[in-house]
Formats: structure tokens, C-alpha cells, sequence
């Protein structure tokens, strides 16, 4: 499903994901219903007032679900590690890193950013509460509720929470990084099924949370043994060498038969043995038979080195959304990595550890 973007703060880029809409439609009815001080539901306004308060007060939410988010990226940036986007969506908010703080201290005080900028915000609109008079003060109070629980919840020992790398940093301090994830990430899943059993028993909802955490625990655990898999290999190790490549005078139709022969659907572009773009299946999707590839090749091309690891060359990839790397020593053409080469790494370790 998409995300669109809606804005850049700090030089991350802030987006909704269109799952967000289905959360906001309930979250207005279950505020709109609840009683005081979990929605507006008993008190004696009118129902227009109720549901405008419910509406607000989604809004209030969200923009606190941000700022939750926002802390984290802050501090992770203030780390040294990059932040590629914070997207907001039915679970809530999430920052993507460019990279795994590997520093159990570092990833402690990211972690922590988060619920902290929670328990702030809850008092503040408590505080609010206690101060103001009417439907303002009534208003707050849902809203420091609201983060109470959103900060109290994300200190529970489970990926992709932040109590569960809290819990991942507090591990690695004493084990290898890769044990402690996999430790972390089985309490997660354990919790996540018995958060699930209980949903059955108490409140569906429950099932759904206990399923997005479920995942997450078992998504973390899969990329830092990715991860820790790829850092063993050098891009030089499993490049394709001396790589098929074409010409910017070559034309879109002998591209594509190369493509049906060679069964590859990206191939640098060289002229005079100078890398000067990289042509794809999708650069030819529209562009007439006709065309020469120098006027629908993509010029800016994301090369690597020989030297970097693979995981580099994977963590790129998904950086820039891209199949296949080029890989240039000293200005020249040496190779290619791809994504399936990738997959096809991570195949045979997965193999070879069970053989």
C-alpha cells in the first residue's frame, strides 16, 4: 500500500501511509462512544460537540504519535546514524534508521527517546487538565491518558518496541549482538502470543497488536542475521565480473532482445570504457523501439566499491530502491552486484547451517 508524503522536518521526511485513514475512522468512533477519560462519550455535551472534540483529539493523538517518533529520530541523528523517514500508519508511527544502531549505550538512549517524549506530553496535558476550566480541561485529560498509555505500552520488552530494543541493548552488553537480538526477539514472540491468546479472551484488538508485534519481532531478528551474514563478504567476493554491457547508441529493441537472451534486466551503459549510465527493464517500459538507450538510460548512477561489504551493496539497494550495483576501482568497471545475488548468498547460508 502507499504512503504520501506530507513534509520534511529536520531533513527527515514525514509520511502518511493510507492504512492511517482506517485507524483515524476508529479511533473518532471509539472516542466519540468511550467514556470520560478514555473518549467523551458520558459527558452532557451535544453530540456535535462530542464528535468535534473526538475528531481533535484523533488529531492531538497523532501529532503526539510524531513527536514520539520525531525524539527518536532526533537522538538517533544526533548519534550519527541517518533517518530515512518517519511513516505513520495503523499501529501507529515508525522512524526507519539507515542502519542498526550497533552501540548497545546509543541504541538505549534512542530507544528511550520515544517514550520519554510520551510521559512529557502526558503530563503536560495533565497538567493542562488541572489548570484549565471546562471542555479544554476534559479535553487534555483524554490526551494525557492517551500518551500515558502510549509511553507505558512502548516500554514492553518486544520488537518492534521500544522496550524490546531496550531490552536487545541491555542484552548485547553481556552477548554477542546477534544472540541478543534473537534472545529479545523470542521473548517478543512469546509475549505476542500471549497477548493473542488474551485477545481471544478479552478485546480482539488485542490479536491484531499481538500480530503486528509478532512480526516485527521476527522481522528484526531476520535483518540483523541478514545482517550479520552479509558483513562476512566483500562485494569483490560475489560480483559478477566482466559484466554484459551495452552501448548509448544501441537501441531499445536490441536491449530488449539482450534482456530476453541473457534473462538480465539491467545492463551498465559504457562509451570509450567510461560507465556513463545503466539501463533497465523499466527505463525501456515506455521509450520506443526505435530510441537509442543514451536518451532513456538513467545518468545518475549509485555505483560501490570492490572493497565495500555485501551487506553495504544490500543496505544501498534498499536505500534507493534499486535491483542491481554497479561496481567501479578506480573509475572503471569491474563488476555488477545484484539483489538476487544477494538472496542467492543468504539461500546457501541458510542451507549450508542446516547441512
Amino acid at each position: 500500500m502507499k504512503s504520501f508524503k506530507i513534509g520534511r522536518i529536520a531533513g527527515i521526511e514525514v509520511k502518511i501511509h493510507v492504512t492511517l485513514f482506517i485507524i483515524l475512522i476508529i479511533l473518532i468512533y471509539i472516542l466519540y462512544t468511550n467514556p470520560f477519560p478514555w473518549g467523551f462519550g458520558n459527558l452532557e455535551y451535544s453530540p456535535q460537540l462530542r464528535l468535534t472534540l473526538s475528531v481533535l483529539e484523533t488529531l492531538m493523538i497523532f501529532f503526539a504519535i510524531f513527536i514520539h517518533e520525531l525524539a527518536h529520530s532526533i537522538f538517533s541523528k544526533k548519534s550519527g546514524i541517518e533517518v530515512k523517514e518517519i511513516v505513520l500508519f495503523i499501529f501507529g508511527g515508525v522512524a526507519f534508521f539507515e542502519e542498526i544502531p550497533r552501540d548497545p549505550k546509543k541504541e538505549i538512549i534512542i530507544s528511550l527517546a520515544g517514550p520519554l517524549a510520551s510521559f512529557i506530553l502526558a503530563f503536560t496535558g495533565l497538567i493542562i487538565f488541572y489548570m484549565g476550566v471546562g471542555v479544554i480541561s476534559k479535553f487534555f485529560k483524554v490526551f494525557g491518558y492517551f500518551n500515558l498509555i502510549l509511553a507505558v505500552f512502548n516500554l514492553i520488552p518486544a520488537f518492534p518496541l521500544d522496550g524490546g530494543r531496550i531490552l536487545r541493548s541491555l542484552l548485547a552488553l553481556k552477548f554477542e549482538y546477534i544472540n541478543a537480538t534473537k534472545i529479545a526477539a523470542e521473548i517478543g514472540k512469546g509475549l505476542a502470543i500471549v497477548m493473542g491468546i488474551s485477545g481471544l479472551l478479552v478485546n480482539p484488538w488485542l490479536i491484531l497488536i499481538a500480530l503486528f508485534i509478532y512480526i516485527g519481532a521476527n522481522e528484526e531478528e531476520r535483518l540483523v542475521i541478514v545482517e550479520h551474514m552479509l558483513r562476512k563478504l566483500k562485494v569483490r567476493e560475489i560480483m559478477t565480473e566482466n559484466p554484459i554491457v551495452v552501448s548509448p547508441e544501441s537501441t531499445v529493441e536490441e536491449v530488449v532482445n539482450l534482456m530476453f537472451k541473457r534473462k538480465h534486466l539491467g545492463y551498465p551503459v559504457l562509451k570509450d570504457e567510461k560507465l556513463v549510465g545503466i539501463v533497465t527493464l523499466h527505463d525501456l517500459a515506455k521509450a520506443k523501439r526505435n530510441e537509442r538507450i543514451e536518451n532513456v538510460m538513467t545518468r545518475e548512477v549509485i555505483t560501490i566499491s570492490p572493497e565495500k561489504t555485501a551487506f553495504e551493496a544490500f543496505r544501498i539497494m534498499n536505500k534507493h530502491r534499486i535491483g542491481r550495483l554497479p561496481v567501479v576501482e578506480n573509475d572503471k568497471l569491474v563488476g555488477i552486484i545484484s539483489r538476487t545475488d544477494l538472496m542467492k548468498i543468504l539461500e546457501m547460508f541458510e542451507v549450508l547451517k542446516s547441512v
